[in-house]
């Protein structure tokens, strides 16, 4: 089964307790080896750890909501089936505002978050330009996904119609 689908999570419950079972076990691929008797508590916690660190593993670093699609991995990116090219710095942003859907964030904090380990520092007259230059790639046709919340700062609003 794992060879097929090395995602799949395997858990062996059985009754054998020896220690050669439990390593042919982990050698057959199981990621986790439970031998009964076992309070279900504690087996429901181990799914539950078992399923995260799965999910942690094949989440790819994208996003896409039909129209635009992101991928911050590759740093490519396409509107509609177009290609679309952004800079390091607009990258940067969208991760951000992707990551905090519909949450207002302040041009502050967005200042933080981008001043990087290097000591690159992005001031906000460039925020404000790279912005502008995000909305004139993604908002051309019918959709909005940057809001400006006057006073306070940018919210992701996700692809809305205009």
């Amino acid at each position: 089964m794992k060879k097929k689908n090395p995602d799949t999570a395997v858990i062996f419950l059985t009754a054998r307790d020896l220690e050669s079972d439990q390593l042919r076990g982990f050698e057959l691929g199981a990621d986790d080896y439970v031998i009964k008797p076992f309070p279900i508590s504690v087996f429901q916690k181990k799914v539950s750890a078992l399923l995260s660190r799965i999910q942690k593993q094949s989440a790819i670093d994208c996003y896409d909501d039909g129209n635009l699609f992101i991928n911050f991995s590759e740093m490519s990116a396409t509107l509609a089936g177009e290609d679309i090219s952004f800079t390091a710095m607009e990258y940067r942003i969208l991760k951000i505002l992707t990551a905090n859907m519909q949450i207002v964030l302040t041009r502050r904090i967005l200042l933080e978050k981008l001043w990087d380990a290097d000591g690159n520092f992005v001031d906000e007259h460039a925020l404000t330009c790279a912005i502008s230059r995000i909305r004139a790639k993604i908002e051309a046709g019918s959709f909005q996904y940057i809001k400006t919340v006057y006073g306070m700062g940018y919210m992701w609003v996700g692809g809305l119609k205009k």
